[in-house]
């Protein structure tokens, strides 16, 4: 599956303006998930990604639409997405315990599969700080707590190292687009603007309402953003690097800083944020490591080559 699912799955979002409902509780109490029979039914590619992290992967029989990480779930049952599950799909695996993300789109799905005696765990993870709550609680749920600490404090790691190692980098303005058609950027409050920060830059779209805000040209004009990383989605035939080309004003166009970058893990909010955010150090920061403030041995295996404004153009 393309990287065009998970651009979907994060404008769908932002047309629910981040809306979300409380976690439901199972139909009869915990609804652990721990004895060798279990049956786990994921709602999202996060959530599937957390399982397989903390050690519950064997224990899942179904998975959303959008899930393709890791490649075992790719020849796993389709249950609908997380806005759209599919109750009747879901049912017929029998599932011990579904898992998804709490939002106001499914919230009757999520309510029928209760009244018909399903455990339900929903969680959050719009932060950072509730993507390791929900690593934790899924892997208390599915009886891996051990190995779901280590996941989060992983992730702890490499956000103390880069805390470090970047504390005397000057910012740089930003702006992270997730949609072509509209324009929609990062916002304020995601996990994605939290990591931007980590990683020293400025979010030109944090002055925004909502947390995946449509934005203008007039506004990136105006804010000028030293920096563009753009999630390469649209439905012209024209490429973000066509597209750019054609505001040499801006300061990222015109000092060949506007780069794409792999929707996947990016979008993910995820075991893999400490990948994400290993990425966007090397794309607003580059010259961090030629010249020596952070290296490779420290921040770990460097990601995908990524794409410039120059290759997109091809």
């Amino acid at each position: 599956m393309g990287s065009r699912p998970l651009l979907v799955l994060v404008c769908a979002m932002a047309a629910l303006g981040g809306a979300a409902i409380s976690p439901v509780a199972g139909a009869h109490g915990t609804g652990n998930a721990t004895s060798s029979h279990a049956r786990i039914v994921s709602l999202a590619p996060s959530v599937t990604e957390t399982l397989f992290a903390v050690g519950a992967g064997r224990d899942v029989v179904g998975v959303s639409e959008f899930d393709n990480y890791p490649p075992a779930v790719r020849k796993l049952p389709r249950v609908g997405t997380f806005l759209t599950p599919n109750v009747e799909a879901i049912a017929a695996l029998r599932p011990t315990l579904i898992i998804g993300l709490a939002n106001s789109a499914n919230q009757r799905e999520i309510h029928a599969l209760v009244e018909m005696g399903y455990p339900t765990l929903m969680v959050k993870e719009d932060s950072i700080a509730e993507i390791e709550r929900s690593i934790t609680i899924i892997g208390n749920r599915t009886g891996h707590p051990r190995q779901a600490n280590k996941v989060v404090a992983g992730i702890q790691n490499r956000i103390s190292k880069v805390r470090r190692l970047m504390s005397c980098v000057i910012d740089r303005r930003v702006l992270m687009l997730v949609g072509h058609d509209p324009l929609v950027a990062v916002g304020r409050g995601t996990f994605l603007d939290q990591l931007l920060a980590l990683a020293h830059g400025a979010n030109i779209a944090d002055g925004l309402p909502g947390s995946w805000p449509r934005i203008s040209m007039e506004y990136i004009i105006a804010k000028k953003p030293q920096v563009i990383l753009d999630g390469q989605m649209g439905t012209g035939s024209s490429t973000p690097g066509d597209f750019w080309s054609r505001f040499p004003i801006i300061p990222a166009v015109r000092e060949h800083r506007v780069h794409g970058y792999p929707t996947d893990p990016t979008l993910t909010p995820g075991p893999r944020i400490g990948e994400t955010l290993m990425m966007l150090v090397r794309l607003i920061h580059p010259e961090a490591f030629g010249s020596g403030v952070v290296t490779a041995e420290e921040t770990g295996p460097e990601p995908a080559r990524i794409a410039t404004a120059s290759d997109l153009a091809r």
